[in-house]
């Protein structure tokens, strides 16, 4: 005998935590929180103005924040760290929109913050991705596939 499932059940994420979405789209500037978005997909879906989005400080607890690009946006998505001693440690690899070069952009010992401008520090399609994860005090780890246009350049830099 088949049984279906009641659809009206709550989903379990794979953390244990009840709800029926991991995704949240920020469409104004927005402090991020551990316990608001820790583990969800962060929707960057704004256009035609600058957002900036602010991490929580780096301790160390793991947290994770997947933002994807679901707005092209040439005005800037801004993510950057809480403070002047936050860091992030990685990579983001980038394709070129009109040709078939890769090129990765790795952070300097002091990024602290992520530029998409739409056109040549990445974001210019929908579904380019950045994740960071909270892997020790002070340090994010940050990884991400996005597509540039024009003459690429580095979406790191230290403005914090």
């Amino acid at each position: 005998m088949v049984s279906s499932l009641n659809s009206s059940r709550s989903v379990l994420d794979q953390d244990g935590r009840e709800g029926t979405s991991r995704l949240r789209t920020l469409t104004a500037s927005t402090t991020i929180s551990q316990e608001l978005h820790d583990g969800q997909t962060l929707l960057m879906g704004a256009s035609g103005a600058a957002l900036t989005f602010t991490l929580p400080a780096a301790l160390g607890t793991g947290a994770k924040f997947k933002f994807k690009v679901s707005v092209v946006n040439t005005s800037n998505y801004v993510i950057q760290v809480a403070n002047s001693t936050d860091v992030m440690a990685g990579s983001i690899w980038s394709t070129q929109d009109g040709g078939d070069t890769v090129v990765g952009w790795e952070t300097a010992a002091s990024s602290d913050t992520i530029t998409l401008n739409g056109t040549t520090t990445g974001g210019v399609n929908i579904g380019d991705w950045i994740e960071l994860e909270d892997i020790k005090a002070g340090f994010y780890s940050v990884t991400g596939m996005m597509v540039s246009s024009g003459t690429e350049a580095t979406p790191f830099s230290a403005a914090v």
